[in-house]
């Protein structure tokens, strides 16, 4: 894959380190950081257990470590960067990912690579790994491209002058992973898949206190029901489509070729095949909901701030006007980068990531606990007043080169961190930029007059009731 670093040889870049005055910055759309921490009320009944972002008080953002008893409980709330690393890096062994979110996300996604442990995990992401190296990767961007000029198409072909970014970034990222994991082959349609999908994520990120306290059949909410529905709609598609494919395989490359190879070189049939749905599952439940939210935060961002929008539509253009490969177009956006760098320091795509220690430990001076919780926030860890300047405000230059020089490796995470770091990070970078600069090289974004924006802590972090733009032409 193309290195996406800041390339000063364009004539761009080079505008990009030549004096200007300082554009004015905003404060994007957050929750007001309250003086308490909530309730166990609020927890786990009221406003924080619906968005968990409104709960998060004005000393999380000064403090790094804090130490807290929820239930039966001990949870370690970690910020600081050398404790990150601790627990991500230096000893992740001892930090799997806990019983109870492999409980709750199982239903969903299975024992994929996101929910496996230990020796499962490894199998899996040495099996997975050429599926994702470099040259694999490249051979997505035209389907990037293309499925990023037929939204752009749709818009320029009517009279809409509005349209919801969150949905229609939804739709492109769907039409995306459909195509590149399945070659469209699945019968996943948008309009008949899309309020499946919506209903399992809802279920699986909805707090459940019968799998809290291991009695599952407590868990009988209108949600729960309609997760559950969804999930048997979705996964057995999915199931189907496998099953068609272990029996004639496909001529095309598509990525669930390559992961049906891969898993059948070293298990049998049924094992094959089960691996293959619930990485599967995993890629299309998670894969596109992130991407769509970051494009949509990322529109949200640059309507906001003309000059920002300005730079980076002028940049998007000429990248588009050169021509070229995709990657080549990728090359020439360094300044687009650097926004989506820091929409995704604003607006991590997942809010939350937990472990829990396998034996006692020292992180950061504290001791945790065999059974202790560790909890990461990147929504806090990447606002925290001791780690940025200004961070309630967005500023692309806090990924500049320079800037970026100074940041603790571990100080920004929005794909994780350590040996579980996303390992479709590459493919979601390539591909949110090709839709963006596509979309700005032949579209404005204007903020719709009246709109309250509201970030939502669902399983993803995404923006409550859509994200409704103007959108000019030209």
């Amino acid at each position: 894959m193309t290195d996406f670093a800041f390339a000063p040889a364009t004539p761009f870049a080079q505008d990009l380190s030549s004096p200007r005055a300082p554009p004015t910055r905003f404060r994007p759309a957050a929750p007001d950081q309250p003086d308490r921490w909530p309730s166990m009320f609020d927890i786990f009944l009221g406003e924080t257990s619906r968005n968990p972002l409104v709960g998060w008080p004005k000393e999380t953002f000064d403090v790094l470590n804090r130490t807290t008893r929820v239930l039966h409980l001990t949870y370690h709330g970690i910020s600081d960067p050398e404790g990150i690393k601790r627990v991500f890096l230096d000893n992740a062994a001892n930090y799997p990912k806990p019983g109870l979110v492999r409980q709750m996300v199982a239903p969903a996604i299975g024992e994929g690579l996101f929910s496996a442990e230990g020796e499962a995990w490894r199998g899996q992401r040495r099996l997975m790994a050429p599926v994702f190296t470099p040259s694999a990767l490249e051979g997505f961007n035209p389907t990037f491209v293309r499925v990023a000029k037929r939204t752009a198409d749709r818009w320029a072909m009517g009279s809409i002058d509005q349209v919801d970014i969150a949905a229609e970034a939804t739709r492109t990222t769907f039409e995306i992973i459909d195509e590149a994991l399945f070659s469209g082959e699945a019968g996943l349609d948008f309009h008949d898949t899309a309020p499946h999908l919506d209903a399992l994520i809802a279920a699986t990120a909805e707090y459940r206190l019968g799998v809290l306290f291991g009695m599952p059949w407590l868990d009988q909410s209108a949600v729960q029901r309609r997760g559950a529905r969804g999930r048997q709609v979705l996964l057995g598609q999915l199931t189907d489509f496998i099953a068609r494919r272990q029996v004639s395989p496909a001529h095309s490359e598509d990525f669930m070729t390559r992961l049906l190879d891969s898993f059948a070189q070293h298990h049998e049939p049924k094992a094959a095949a089960k691996l293959a749905l619930d990485n599967a599952a995993t890629f299309f439940v998670a894969g596109h909901e992130t991407t769509a939210n970051g494009l949509a935060w990322a529109v949200y961002l640059l309507s906001r701030d003309p000059q920002a929008q300005a730079w980076a539509r002028e940049e998007s253009k000429a990248a588009w006007d050169a021509g070229g490969s995709p990657a080549e177009i990728l090359a020439r956006l360094p300044y687009l980068r650097m926004v989506w760098e820091e929409t995704l320091r604003l607006y991590p795509p997942v809010p939350r990531m937990d472990r829990q220690a396998l034996e006692d430990d020292e992180v950061c001076g504290q001791r945790v606990r065999k059974g202790d919780m560790i909890s990461v926030w990147p929504w806090v860890v990447h606002r925290h007043r001791r780690l940025w300047n200004e961070p309630e405000l967005f500023n692309p230059e806090n990924f500049d080169p320079e800037a970026k020089r100074e940041h603790h490796r571990f100080q920004y995470i929005p794909f994780g961190a350590g040996p579980r770091i996303c390992i479709g990070m590459a493919f979601a970078q390539a591909e949110a930029l090709l839709i963006l600069s596509h979309w700005l090289s032949r579209f404005r974004f204007a903020p719709v007059e009246g709109h309250t924006v509201t970030p939502f802590a669902h399983a993803t972090l995404k923006p409550l009731g859509g994200m409704p733009m103007r959108v000019e032409r030209g």
